[in-house]
């Protein structure tokens, strides 16, 4: 008896992998190309699927590279959680700046769009805000809990506004991401750029060089818990995108 044709797997597993395999060629397409080199043809010709297929998915090439950026983001959130989990002094904002450039530095997603792209990441950004506001929402507000707890605890200095110094502190660490290639060109290394971030962070925003170490143990769980509930959001809206 012939063998008839094997269907195509339409599991939800299956679903799930495809749209995996498409978010890593696009990664890595990004990392070597840069966004606006890519096509859908492109990406669907690294994972080996027809460009309608990656439309069944990502709709647009917008959130196909957005998903790209948020899965990236999201694990390095994790890393970051996983740190403060084994350390709780990794609970202070100069650790996770450190973490955050060398987490940048080290993932070509990050890397490719921190780095190398600062126009695609304003096109991302926006196309974040349309497509997943609540959740830029929610990790705003975890964020200003975060600096608020610090404060409240004496780790952190109080003669600024909280969203102020929030800003500020995301500012700093972005522009030590953007400048850290052309610093690098004159021979600094990437750990010694992250621990120059780390100490600029320490300095401007820290109330001093020894914290006190059970105000940094009674506020790690309470950030560990709330940066968990934005990374597990974070999780749901990624396989949202995909749309499997």
């Amino acid at each position: 008896m012939a063998g008839r044709a094997r269907e195509p797997d339409t599991t939800a597993a299956a679903k799930d992998r495809r749209a995996e395999r498409i978010l890593d060629a696009a990664a890595e397409l990004l990392a070597a190309l840069g966004y606006r080199r890519v096509s859908i043809s492109e990406v669907a010709r690294r994972a080996g699927v027809g460009k309608g297929t990656v439309y069944l998915h990502f709709p647009t090439k917008e959130a196909l590279f957005l998903t790209v950026m948020m899965r990236a983001q999201a694990a390095l959130a994790e890393r970051i959680i996983g740190d403060i989990r084994a350390d709780p002094t990794a609970v202070l904002p100069h650790h996770s700046a450190r973490l955050t450039y060398m987490g940048a530095h080290r993932d070509p997603v990050l890397r490719a769009l921190l780095v190398g792209d600062s126009e695609t990441l304003g096109v991302l950004t926006r196309e974040a805000r349309r497509m997943v506001g609540d959740l830029l929402d929610q990790r705003r507000r975890a964020q200003l809990d975060y600096f608020a707890l610090l404060r409240e605890k004496g780790l952190l200095r109080t003669d600024s506004p909280l969203d102020e110094q929030r800003r500020s502190y995301a500012i700093v660490v972005a522009g030590f991401l953007t400048s850290g290639p052309l610093v690098s060109a004159e021979g600094a290394a990437p750990e010694t750029l992250a621990g120059m971030l780390a100490t600029t962070v320490r300095n401007a925003f820290e109330a001093g060089p020894d914290p006190d170490p059970e105000a940094v143990h009674s506020a790690a769980p309470p950030v560990v818990e709330a940066f968990t509930e934005v990374q597990k959001r974070m999780r749901e809206e990624i396989a949202r995108l995909k749309l499997t």
